[in-house]
């Protein structure tokens, strides 16, 4: 299993901005071959989101990714949303700085 971990500067919604103040973008590639990614994100006041699909548009100082997810949890601050389809912008060479993290 192969794990990178990114940043997160800022997202966009559906097209909606967030006011962030960061959060993690953490993407896993299982052994079988498949990619998993799940997004945290903080924000510096309260924020309704509805525990429905978005796509997303997560800029880092890495690179810009972009897919379709799901929140799964939510308190208004801190929010995890659940990769539910690819991660645009994600390639294997992002795997190249995780050699600590390689299991």
């Amino acid at each position: 299993m192969r794990h990178r971990s990114f940043y997160v500067e800022s997202i966009h919604l559906t097209g909606r901005p967030i006011p962030t103040r960061g959060g993690d973008l953490v993407v896993v590639r299982h052994d079988g071959g498949t990619l998993d990614w799940e997004l945290i994100v903080r924000t510096p006041e309260r924020v309704q989101i509805d525990k429905a699909p978005y796509d997303l548009d997560i800029v880092t100082p890495d690179g810009d990714f972009a897919g379709p997810a799901i929140v799964v949890r939510t308190d208004g601050l801190s929010h995890v949303f659940r990769g539910a389809g690819d991660l645009h912008g994600f390639t294997e060479a992002h795997f190249d700085y995780t050699d600590l993290l390689d299991n």
